[in-house]
């Protein structure tokens, strides 16, 4: 009797969840569009300033006349344009992030507006469904409907927590491919300050590239695993402060850059990415014991519903 308009209810149902879930998405990347934006006009005064002292060095004064006859302007200025290289790709990454951002944001809003009259539709045959049970059957309308609504939350929830596990298992992946890089990296070192020479630099500089190429993804990466957790609801906190881990990125770009050729700057990296595994992989492991209770949630709901009709 009432399986077209079940259907038609659970259509509109899953468009509203989307909208929803689409608005949560839309909030996150503003948000992160602020910051990203605040970080960026930051970084282009920090690249101006840099850009304005490398120039500086070939401008005759008193200053570099001295370092001229003392023989350290070509050091300074191997340093300066070290700092203002670091600087323009601190700022060229933050630049690439705000452009993708505003792709995402884009698309989520042409994707949300197909769905805006989702609720509205869901709200009218609701009112017609509930009419009908109400006037064929008034004692168990109340206990379909209560059954109805836990099955629905059980498996939009069950959506979000597949999402976040596929978000995070992405960066857990990322994670082990800069962390490969970063041995390699390390490896290559230890034989350049043994005497390598030029060839074991070169190949040590190469992997340092991938591993900074991994761990850009890997912001974005963490960006996502963001969001998806912020759709997840819990009847507890999953304890774990995943702000900071959206900023963990910035460490591989605050003042490491230019010494990436420093041995001990490497180890450190190996460190920061190993514990950002663990902390990642810790937080799947809650996901899919949330998942397990969940699924059992829902089965239970199930069971709960099929008695109602088949004693009805």
């Amino acid at each position: 009797m009432y399986e077209e308009l079940n259907q038609r209810l659970d259509e509109s149902r899953q468009g509203m969840d989307k909208y929803n879930h689409l608005g949560s998405k839309l909030s996150d990347c503003r948000k992160q569009l602020d910051e990203l934006e605040s970080k960026r006009d930051n970084l282009k005064q920090q690249f101006l300033k840099e850009e304005e002292d490398y120039n500086s060095l070939f401008k005759k004064s008193l200053n570099n006349l001295i370092l001229e006859l003392l023989n350290k302007k070509e050091k300074k200025e191997a340093k300066e344009y070290q700092e203002i290289a670091a600087a323009r790709i601190k700022l060229d990454e933050a630049e690439k992030q705000i452009a993708a951002l505003l792709l995402t944001i884009r698309n989520l809003e042409e994707a949300r507006a197909n769905l805006s009259s989702c609720e509205s539709t869901y709200r009218k045959l609701y009112e017609e469904k509930y009419r009908l049970l109400s006037e064929s059957d008034p004692e168990n309308s109340g206990k379909i409907k209560a059954a109805e609504d836990k099955i629905h939350f059980c498996e939009k929830n069950l959506t979000e927590i597949n999402e976040a596990i596929g978000a995070g298992t992405s960066v857990i992946t990322k994670v082990r491919e800069a962390e490969e890089s970063l041995d390699s990296a390390h490896s290559w070192g230890t034989y350049d300050l043994l005497g390598g020479g030029l060839i074991s630099d070169v190949i040590k500089h190469s992997r340092l590239d991938d591993a900074q190429d991994s761990i850009n993804e890997v912001q974005s990466l963490l960006h996502q695993f963001h969001s998806q957790l912020a759709d997840i609801q819990m009847d507890e906190e999953i304890n774990v402060q995943i702000d900071g881990f959206t900023k963990f990125a910035d460490y591989f770009f605050d003042g490491v850059f230019s010494d990436w050729m420093v041995q001990s700057k490497i180890n450190s990296s190996i460190d920061a990415v190993a514990g950002l595994e663990t902390k990642v992989d810790r937080v799947l492991n809650q996901l899919k014991n949330l998942k397990s209770s969940t699924e059992s949630s829902l089965r239970q709901a199930k069971l709960e519903l099929e008695n109602i009709i088949k004693n009805s």
